[in-house]
């Protein structure tokens, strides 16, 4: 599912328009991310947390001319859902 079709039953079920679902949604997401890009996590009881993590650097292989790189590390933001999310969604 996208972020149009998201919104579109995020309308259905609370009556509000796409309009305003939508405004919710990236307003939403851009709290998470300032919180996040503090360095503090963002917990919604029932629903799960999301956090800061860093990603060490890595090397990879390019197939296609057989050389090897290093990606660098970098930050990454992770969501991870609690106990009564991850069964209602079994």
């Amino acid at each position: 599912m996208n972020k149009k079709e998201f919104v579109e039953v995020l309308s259905k079920k609370t009556k509000l328009s796409k309009r305003n679902c939508e405004l919710f949604l990236n307003e939403f997401k851009n709290s998470v991310l300032d919180v996040c890009g503090k360095g503090q996590s963002v917990s919604i009881r029932d629903f799960g947390k999301f956090t800061l993590t860093e990603r060490k650097p890595r090397k990879f292989l390019n197939p296609q001319t057989k050389r090897f790189y290093i990606r660098p590390a970098k930050k990454v933001v992770v969501f991870k859902g609690y106990k009564n999310f991850a069964e209602f969604v079994r």
